[in-house]
């Protein structure tokens, strides 16, 4: 029989205070776009979706047979090496030695991770302690931040602008700053902007950083995605850029697999072992069949990545190209997958123009401002569909008056 002590508990109603360290991180204003994105096609309108950087070609045939083949084998039914798979180690360090002309060392020098974005992470956890800071370019990737605020750390934002071609003045870096710092990131080619670097400022960050002691963090998601006449390098072509340095590879751009959360980081041993400890008590590594599927990723000649590449190019080519008569003219980036486009003067921040791209033209990017206070005043269109919805996304812009004119 029920008391009206136990009634009275039935219908109470409880709350729960989230961790602080929750609130030290910045909601993302894109949020809130998805969901009206979402609603808009529910009522059956079409979006062009060019928001998240999700590849849109077909992840490679050997990797999907691969894959296939490597459900019925029963050992990938048991937890995976908390290191990784030595058959994908040896042919990570393999194809970096193909491509790079660098050294790992499979043993002790690489350690897969289930994509790029929670190594990151894991990686501040290692490191930063509360008031610790991390030097982060701006705009700038999320989780190159984020990680280091959920470790209850501070971030230092170096402005990339137009006029230093999105490339961080690492002279301009005051000393306190420098003494207090514990992480610096780099990344090229870069997201959000896909500015490139030469190997000279390579040369440049590892010599601040073993000057001031710091983490040198290269995140190369976008090694393979480059235009032109450029070319990337492995911050590990640096001399001594091992004694301070690590660099994370990712296979969801070069080879789509965005999806299979499939990455890797590499360089010095004592940091790949640091985030080992903490990966060692929050997970179980890489599921087996996917390391033995990206085995066969690796075995595909180096010249697929340029013609990859060139898919992108002419996609970057067409959109620029139409932007152009509607009053943008910009540079070309680089490098990666994105467009960064420079808010209309009429404009007073990037979300509104976001959110008028969506509901005006049924055309979804993110507002500049989810990559930190330097991406305000811009918006980013990933180039994650064919050309002809590319041009099509353009004529809907035209056609809804969202001009630069």
């Amino acid at each position: 029989m029920k008391t009206q002590s136990d009634e009275k508990l039935n219908n109470s109603k409880h709350t729960f205070k989230v961790a602080e360290r929750l609130s030290y991180v910045p909601t993302y204003s894109f949020a809130k776009l998805d969901a009206e994105k979402q609603l808009i096609l529910s009522t059956g309108l079409d979006v062009i979706d060019l928001s998240l950087g999700s590849p849109n070609l077909l992840s490679p045939k050997i990797v999907v047979d691969e894959c296939i083949k490597e459900i019925q084998n029963p050992a990938n039914y048991r937890y995976p090496p908390f290191k990784g798979n030595k058959n994908f180690k040896e042919a990570a360090c393999a194809w970096l030695k193909n491509r790079f002309s660098i050294d790992i060392n499979s043993e002790n020098e690489i350690l897969p991770l289930t994509g790029s974005k929670e190594g990151i992470t894991h990686l501040a956890f290692a490191y930063i302690n509360p008031g610790d800071m991390t030097i982060v370019p701006s705009p700038y990737y999320p989780v190159h931040a984020r990680g280091t605020l959920l470790a209850g750390g501070k971030v230092h934002e170096l402005p990339l602008t137009p006029e230093n071609n999105f490339l961080p003045q690492l002279d301009t870096i005051p000393q306190e700053v420098l003494d207090k710092a514990k992480m610096l990131f780099i990344s090229y080619p870069n997201n959000p902007t896909g500015a490139v670097c030469d190997f000279e400022f390579l040369e440049k960050a590892v010599y601040l950083c073993k000057k001031n002691n710091i983490i040198l963090v290269n995140d190369l998601a976008y090694s393979e995605l480059v235009f032109d006449e450029n070319k990337v390098h492995s911050i590990f072509e640096v001399k001594g850029a091992k004694d301070i340095a690590v660099e994370f590879h990712t296979l969801s751009k070069t080879y789509s697999m965005a999806g299979w959360r499939m990455a890797f980081v590499i360089g010095n041993k004592d940091i790949v072992s640091a985030l080992y400890e903490v990966k060692t008590n929050t997970d179980y590594g890489v599921c087996g069949i996917i390391q033995s599927a990206s085995v066969k990723a690796f075995s595909i000649p180096l010249s697929e990545h340029k013609k990859t590449s060139m898919i992108y190019q002419e996609r970057r080519d067409v959109m620029l190209e139409k932007l152009s008569k509607l009053g943008w003219n910009i540079p070309k980036p680089g490098g990666a997958m994105y467009i960064w486009l420079p808010i209309p003067k009429a404009y007073k921040s990037g979300f509104d123009f976001s959110s008028d791209l969506l509901h005006k033209a049924n055309v979804a990017t993110i507002p500049g401002g989810s990559f930190g206070t330097h991406g305000e005043g811009y918006v980013r269109f990933a180039l994650v569909d064919h050309k002809e919805r590319l041009s099509e996304a353009v004529d809907r812009m035209e056609k809804a008056g969202l001009t630069n004119k």
